[in-house]
């Protein structure tokens, strides 16, 4: 491993927001282009256009014709005029907002405080952001869904509760792979919009419920409501431990009789991540949410019996843990 390497890596992914950011790969969408129409396009300088795509091509994000004059996406920059699975146009955005968070990462280390206002107060003072955030999210959970659904463990539910489901994600994933299913998805008031606009785009708004509720609160609104099974997913991390273990507390007791609650989070295993995305991931929490962090999973797993569940099964997905458990 190249030290100096490793340091400059930020480069690269600078190259890459910047060219999705000033709609370099879109203006290469249509094909071969010289940098004088791109940067027409663009409305930029040619000359800076022509340097950015220098190196692009030099990195292979994009292709260069061999007479150097023109470019164009190839199979790698064409996932940045994508949306859904696997396109990386929101994604891009989303990353970018954290970018320059990151070079602050020694601030939120040595204070312990994240550089970003709670999740509360950005939902009250910018809600664009928080759109466009969910919706990357809704991105990543179409692409991780095909791997959630095999683990099998809403097989059989006739009901199912996304707690806290965002932008709808993962609820419309179960809606498609589980028709026979009747899914809920639960949130606050002003996110609700959101998962809808994402259903009807699915085409899974008449299969989709949408109720408004808050998992912090004692019954998460939802007046006694109960389901086959109830989703906690990529909540639990956005909390400290005694409020991650209230929330699963509360999803729990929505489960009816027989019913199974599922969790899928990024989980630190007994000896501490060693997968360097998860790791890095412990430390985006840190800079991203006050009190952010992932719990171990024999925390969770505990928190899971505690809360009335049986000893929860275990699945191992490219990104996270998947835990399930029934009603004992």
């Amino acid at each position: 491993m190249d030290a100096y390497q490793e340091l400059t890596l930020y480069q690269k992914s600078a190259v890459l927001m910047a060219a999705a950011e000033l709609g370099l790969f879109t203006a290469l969408a249509a094909g071969s282009t010289t940098p004088s129409e791109a940067a027409q396009r663009m409305s930029a300088p040619v000359d800076t256009v022509t340097r950015l795509l220098a190196a692009l091509a030099a990195l292979g994000y994009v292709s260069r014709s061999s007479d150097g004059e023109r470019f164009e996406l190839n199979d790698f920059s064409r996932a940045f005029v994508r949306q859904g699975a696997g396109g990386m146009a929101r994604l891009a955005w989303k990353e970018h907002v954290f970018y320059t968070a990151w070079s602050r990462l020694a601030d939120a280390i040595s204070s312990g405080n994240a550089l970003f206002p709670s999740y509360a107060d950005r939902l009250a003072n910018d809600f664009p952001s928080v759109e466009k955030f969910l919706l990357a999210l809704n991105d990543l959970a179409e692409m991780a869904a095909p791997g959630v659904m095999a683990t099998g463990a809403f097989n059989g539910a006739t009901t199912i509760l996304d707690l806290g489901g965002g932008g709808g994600g993962y609820a419309a994933e179960l809606a498609r792979a589980l028709p026979g299913s009747r899914v809920t998805l639960a949130d606050l008031p002003k996110i609700l919009p959101i998962a809808k606009g994402h259903m009807e785009r699915m085409g899974v708004a008449d299969r989709v419920e949408l109720v408004a509720a808050d998992l912090q609160k004692d019954d998460c609104g939802l007046g006694g409501r109960t389901f086959d099974c109830v989703f906690l997913s990529h909540v639990l991390h956005d909390f400290d431990a005694p409020a991650a273990c209230a929330i699963l507390a509360r999803g729990a007791r929505l489960v009816r009789a027989g019913g199974k609650l599922v969790i899928l989070d990024v989980l630190a295993p007994e000896g501490g991540h060693s997968n360097p995305v998860e790791a890095l991931f412990d430390l985006m929490m840190l800079v991203e949410v006050p009190a952010g962090r992932t719990h171990r999973i024999t925390d969770v797993c505990e928190w899971m019996k505690s809360s009335g569940m049986a000893s929860p099964e275990s699945h191992k997905l490219y990104f996270g843990i998947l835990l399930e458990s029934r009603v004992e």
